[in-house]
């Protein structure tokens, strides 16, 4: 081969004679020859059906970054020990293959010299074995459904359900599901064409024994063979959460045992602050003063504490009724009015007047706008300024196209608006999760913002924040208006 051009073995017939594959490719990596013995190793019928391509499409991505990297340094020859090369119809070889680059004055040339492995045939064995054990012992449970039958399933699924396989091949998966959850996973298995991405859920699985057990569905839709055919993964999250169900017990039943005495010491400041108050030196009643503040920070602590437990326990249900914001607004001002004295901070109201009522339930509004307040205090400057403007929103307004809305409705918009130094663009979009803090160190539980998404949206309606690092922070919410 070295005494003939490259030209001169493109034209020559004993290439198709060797025993080993054969390909060349020119600078720009075109296929432009193929022998017999490679069209038939990759299971092609011709040589047309490959001449044009791109010789780094019948490799793995890796090893085409080696190749190219090897003949970067200078070199003119690549060996690849062990690799597969990528045939008809998705088949994959495993072969040996040398890399050459050769020069001519018609530009250069790549040959590559493949030649099968001689554990091809093992390494497919081994891969089948691997695959069935990795399936047969995998930590979650795993079966394949065709046309809406169970076709099989691993042992972890055996366990999970308390059937054998033998009675799972004659059942489909809804039977095993708690009746809650049937109808949803029933929909999009009978209409499996539809499902072109994984999806996911969690579900109750329905053991064999009555008890029911805590998963998450992962069902990847698949074809093989031209059959349609569904992956299912069922995670067993029943311990987590069993551990979220006792959190939430025990910080209910810390917060309930915490109120007791934290209003008798309330009770017993405030009879101090009466009676006493004139007799104090000033000192001695900002002491006071202060005891209060942080008694009256505590309590709304715990009231944040009980209501995340209650939303985690599904426990939450609305008071609804006809609801004026102003009202709200003046409660909450005067619960939080030590503090807004304390800074001196000034709050204005830009509401107009004959402001209709919302569709709400007083109390958990009270702890939207008392959160979002106590908020705004916290991180206003003293002698600053907070803001509180309501307005009606536009009907075209792009909000009220987002899911949860209720359709054909008015609805009113609150900005709560402080001077305070602005919260950084990555926080904006977790805000609203739960323990979620600008300050990690900062006091507060982390809680108050999660607590008003929630809320909100149990009114049908959204929240958002919006800020400009050291030109505060403004909180907008929409309520739905009770139309009378």
């Amino acid at each position: 081969m070295k005494s003939k051009s490259i030209e001169q073995l493109l034209d020559a017939g004993f290439l198709d004679e060797l025993q080993e594959g054969i390909w060349i490719a020119d600078w720009e990596h075109r296929l432009v020859f193929t022998n017999r013995v490679l069209v038939r190793l990759l299971a092609y019928e011709t040589e047309q059906q490959l001449l044009g391509r791109s010789w780094r499409e019948l490799l793995p991505p890796g090893d085409v970054t080696q190749v190219m990297r090897t003949l970067e340094t200078g070199s003119n020859s690549c060996s690849l020990p062990y690799t597969r090369l990528l045939g008809n119809n998705g088949r994959t070889v495993p072969v040996r293959m040398v890399v050459n680059r050769r020069s001519t004055e018609k530009g250069s040339w790549l040959v590559g010299m493949v030649v099968e492995s001689p554990l091809a045939g093992i390494n497919r064995d081994i891969d089948i074995w691997v695959s069935g054990q990795v399936m047969e012992n995998a930590p979650d449970g795993i079966c394949i459904i065709e046309n809406g039958q169970i076709i099989y399933v691993n042992h972890r699924f055996e366990e999970l359900t308390g059937y054998s396989s033998l009675q799972l091949g004659r059942m489909t998966l809804d039977r095993l599901l708690a009746p809650a959850y049937r109808k949803s996973v029933t929909q999009f298995i009978e209409d499996q064409h539809r499902l072109l991405t994984p999806a996911h859920q969690e579900v109750k699985i329905q053991h064999r024994t009555g008890r029911e057990v805590d998963c998450e569905l992962r069902v990847v839709p698949l074809e093989h063979a031209n059959r349609h055919l569904l992956l299912c993964y069922l995670h067993d999250i029943s311990e987590l959460r069993q551990a979220e169900r006792m959190r939430t017990e025990f910080v209910a039943m810390v917060s309930h045992d915490l109120r007791a005495p934290l209003a008798a010491i309330r009770e017993a400041i405030a009879l101090l602050a009466d009676t006493a108050a004139q007799r104090l030196e000033e000192k001695q009643r900002r002491f006071l003063m202060i005891a209060q503040e942080e008694v009256d920070r505590l309590n709304r602590m715990i009231d944040n504490l009980i209501e995340v437990s209650r939303m985690e326990a599904g426990k939450v249900e609305l008071n609804l009724r006809a609801v004026d914001l102003n009202d709200i607004i003046n409660i909450s001002l005067k619960s939080l009015a030590l503090l807004i004295n304390k800074k001196n901070l000034k709050v204005v109201r830009r509401i107009p007047p004959r402001l209709p009522p919302v569709a709400g339930d007083p109390d958990r509004l009270l702890r939207v706008f008392t959160n979002l307040l106590d908020n705004a205090i916290k991180y206003s400057p003293d002698s600053g300024t907070i803001q509180i403007e309501i307005d009606f929103v536009d009907p075209e307004a792009p909000v009220l196209s987002e899911p949860g809305i209720l359709a054909n409705t008015r609805y009113l918009k609150v900005t709560i608006t402080d001077q305070g130094p602005g919260i950084p663009t990555e926080f904006l979009d977790r805000i609203f999760g739960k323990f979620e803090r600008v300050e990690p160190h900062g006091s507060g539980s982390g809680l108050g913002l999660a607590i008003v998404h929630s809320i909100v949206e149990l009114h049908h309606g959204k929240v958002w924040a919006r800020s400009t690092i050291g030109e505060g922070a403004s909180f907008s919410f929409i309520l739905p208006v009770k139309e009378i």
